[in-house]
């Protein structure tokens, strides 16, 4: 299997694995795992308006972003039909510092990037499963994001299924 032209476009660009990101058909059996199991700590989350709320808790040495889908919407259908309903590792999140270039050097290395989104908070752009193991690679460009972002777990529980 030939070496794969990823790894050296995300050194050059000096991409940062930021998390990891699970969703589940239900937030509460998430935060019940995750916090409660696994003794993550939530640091802060948000309700996005593509229909998701998204909880990021805190691991030693690590963070891993709960995702689940808010009454009525669609956006994780095709997601969880593939997983049989169950959910699962949604994506994988680097950071890097600017997405244009990550693009450019991602295209020039042959890698197929969609869904490039530019926002003063949060610009993103993926890459598709099909060629990296099944896993959806998400690059994003941010900084501090701690204005938009909620710190008390309630609303957030309260809006997601």
């Amino acid at each position: 299997m030939p070496d794969s032209p990823l790894a050296p476009v995300l050194a050059s660009i000096n991409a940062r694995f930021d998390h990891t990101a699970v969703a589940g058909p239900a937030m509460a059996p998430l935060v019940a795992f995750y916090r409660d199991t696994l003794g993550g700590r939530f640091s802060h989350g948000e309700v996005l308006p593509i229909g998701a709320v998204v909880m990021t808790f805190l691991f030693d040495g690590g963070r891993i972003e709960l995702m689940a889908p808010t009454p009525g919407s669609t956006f994780f259908d095709k997601f969880f039909a593939t997983t049989e309903g169950r959910g699962g590792l949604h994506h994988l999140t680097f950071q890097v510092s600017d997405i244009d270039v990550a693009v450019e050097r991602l295209t020039a290395a042959g890698v197929a990037t969609f869904g490039l989104s530019h926002d003063p908070v949060w610009s993103e752009v993926f890459i598709h499963p099909r060629g990296n193991g099944g896993v959806l690679v998400q690059l994003a460009q941010f900084d501090d994001i701690s204005h938009v972002v909620l710190h008390d777990i309630e609303p957030l529980l309260d809006a997601a299924l």
